[in-house]
């Protein structure tokens, strides 16, 4: 791919990311805090999160052998149909376990098939070498989208009914693939190899993925966490979101060249564990700014693991790193959230989730890059 059709390509991929996450963190920001107040219990709602991730890791398999065998738009319509149908669902509450299963069923599909098409689209566009640039530019997109939509959405459903912000959703994704029609996808028909290419995976590669994705989990229960101890209200969950998003565009803009020539994935986490216990006995007075300071720790880290993943991609086939990837967030995701289950307090969850993120650094720390991949 000449540069011209490079610098084409991402502009378009820009436009749809913009679009996209607007419209889909219009959901995705208030999921555990919508069912929370809906009337599920938090052993509900760890339950649909269980099976969300268990259910990705069967959809992230079959989506990866779709987007070879066809293509991977395919697999991004797949999801957002079922972004469609998840927000018909959602405006039909009902206290059942076969609700929890249809919701998290559907809320998989959607998610794996934004996720493994929209990574596959960003790492075949963004060129291996000097990649960090176009994917700060991504980050920021995405973030600045996050924070219209957090403000939006609370105020959607503050002052109105579900249905109001679930059509806007669902219009605003199903418009926003509209530029991936003009990207070209290679003609492609890899075989999926999964044990033989998970042999090829660094074992530091798993440690950090596996670290990083364990903090989706606390960014799922903190919002139940502020409706019961801060104050119940979405506006405040959104504002929360945004003021985090704001930090996180302040410190690409300050930092992003740092970031470019260093790794801080161990200082970046250290630093999230200290701010994650800070909430815990100061978010009912400092909430804005804790989060604040958090949202430009998540950039450090964020931007850290995203080095990691971009720069190594080439010991492996992208199929295949991307596959491997999907389902290391989703086993981990699911493998920390069932431990939750045998606590009856939100508040020793959020401890145990930090204690294994501290146990996951300090094994990345001592464990050195596996020799063949160097």
């Amino acid at each position: 791919m000449n540069t011209n059709n490079r610098h084409r390509n991402l502009r378009k991929f820009n436009v749809f990311l913009f679009i996209s996450t607007f419209a889909r963190s219009l959901i995705e920001i208030f999921i555990s805090l919508f069912l929370f107040k809906n009337g599920f219990s938090i052993h509900d709602i760890l339950v649909f999160y269980i099976l969300e991730n268990v259910f990705a890791i069967f959809i992230s398999y079959f989506f990866v052998k779709i987007g070879e065998k066809y293509k991977y738009s395919t697999v991004m319509y797949i999801g957002i149909v079922s972004f469609v149908l998840l927000q018909f669902v959602l405006n039909n509450i009902d206290h059942s376990m076969a609700y929890i299963i249809l919701v998290a069923f559907l809320y998989s599909m959607y998610r794996r098939g934004y996720w493994v098409s929209r990574r596959f689209y960003a790492t075949s566009i963004v060129p291996q070498k000097n990649s960090s640039s176009s994917f700060s530019l991504m980050i920021a997109i995405s973030e600045l989208a996050s924070i219209l939509s957090g403000f939006v959405g609370g105020f959607l459903l503050d002052g109105f009914d579900t249905v109001v912000m679930t059509t806007i959703s669902s219009i605003l994704l199903v418009i926003s693939v509209a530029p991936l029609f003009g990207l070209k996808q290679d003609a492609r028909n890899n075989k999926i190899e999964l044990l033989k290419n998970l042999k090829k995976y660094d074992k530091r590669n798993y440690l950090a993925f596996t670290l990083y994705e364990i903090n989706n989990l606390l960014s799922f229960i903190f919002p139940i966490y502020i409706a019961l101890y801060v104050k119940d209200t979405y506006m405040l969950a959104g504002s929360i979101n945004a003021i985090s998003n704001v930090a996180i565009i302040l410190f690409v803009v300050l930092y992003g060249k740092l970031l470019k020539k260093r790794n801080f994935f161990i200082i970046s986490t250290l630093l999230f564990i200290g701010v994650s216990f800070a909430k815990l006995f100061f978010l009912n007075y400092f909430v804005l700014a804790i989060y604040f300071i958090e949202g430009m720790i998540k950039k450090m880290q964020e931007q850290s693991v995203s080095k990691i993943y971009f720069e190594n991609r080439k010991d492996m086939d992208l199929t295949h790193y991307n596959l491997i990837y999907q389902l290391i967030e989703s086993v981990a995701r699911a493998l920390v959230a069932v431990s939750l289950l045998f606590m009856n307090d939100i508040r020793m969850m959020i401890p145990f989730i930090l204690a294994v993120i501290s146990v996951e650094l300090l094994a990345y720390t001592f464990t050195k890059k596996d020799k063949h991949l160097r």
